[in-house]
């Protein structure tokens, strides 16, 4: 009984997050972006050209807009992802269109407005994607083209994105909007990685060595991180190689290294940046 509740109170809660970042985002859009006109990528960007041309409410036609876009939703994310999903984008649309007579509309620097904007809408995005829902619109489009034509999810929305933001500008008659839509694209991007995974930026080392054993040693003693081997072999000349594997804090690199050269000046190391690291001695499952 007791893990029943837990359970659904994690369910609550994830619902509750999906909520508060539709609305968190509905503000930044309603403040910052709509007042001055600043285009947006995907189903958002294609609802404020509707209001601009007709006056039809930016939220339902964002949601009409979606709309249909559930039914491969459904097919490519799964139940529980749709659900998700849907939940965000209506309540997205609601507070779109509930709160625009009553917000205050920035109507200052349109760079002051992209970068706030970004970083408002961008905190909104981070919510939902962290409570496993998404901004629904040419997202719901990239995933389903991206499991049934196997078409790159980034390259698809990338190029939809910036025909929306080109069309948008040319429909505003502000050509330099698009510009700011880029620095808005940009800044959102960036806060919807804090939200997602936090300031969790640690290095992955890749380390081929003959000295394995004195290797993973010195690094164990050094860092306090653990390090696991594979066997290898070089293609090149046909010996067998033990490659080590460890994951260490961003500011733990210069350490790394100084403890690998002092041991095998000859070994090879590939260091490249992990987003988010999950285990003993890093993040919590529960974070």
């Amino acid at each position: 009984m007791k893990v029943f509740k837990t359970r659904k109170a994690q369910l609550v809660g994830r619902y509750v997050g999906l909520v508060i970042g539709a609305l968190i985002y509905a503000c930044g859009q309603n403040i910052f972006i709509r007042p001055m006109q600043i285009p947006m990528g995907g189903a958002a960007g294609i609802s404020l050209v509707i209001n601009f041309l007709t006056g039809f409410p930016v939220g339902m036609a964002n949601l009409l807009i979606n709309i249909p876009l559930y039914y491969w939703g459904y097919k490519s994310m799964g139940r529980k992802f749709f659900v998700r999903t849907v939940v965000s984008t209506a309540s997205a649309a609601v507070f779109l269109d509930l709160l625009n007579p009553v917000l205050p509309a920035y109507e200052g620097d349109m760079l002051i407005s992209a970068l706030y904007g970004g970083v408002v809408m961008g905190i909104g995005f981070g919510i939902i994607f962290r409570m496993g829902g998404t901004s629904g619109g040419t997202d719901i489009v990239a995933k389903y083209l991206n499991e049934k034509k196997d078409i790159q999810v980034g390259s698809f929305n990338l190029v939809v994105n910036l025909l929306i933001i080109i069309i948008s500008s040319v429909i505003y008659g502000r050509f330099e909007s698009a510009f700011y839509a880029v620095i808005t694209s940009f800044v959102s991007a960036s806060a919807i990685d804090r939200i997602v995974y936090g300031s969790d930026r640690q290095k992955k080392a890749t380390i081929i060595t003959s000295k394995p054993e004195e290797v993973s040693d010195e690094i164990m003693k050094a860092t306090g991180h653990g390090v696991t081997a594979l066997r290898g072999e070089g293609m090149y000349t046909h010996e067998e190689r033990t490659v080590l594997l460890c994951v260490v804090g961003k500011y733990e690199t210069g350490t790394l290294k100084r403890v690998i050269e002092t041991v095998d000046p000859r070994a090879f190391i590939m260091l490249g940046d992990v987003n988010e690291v999950l285990g003993k001695g890093f993040k919590s499952y529960g974070q």
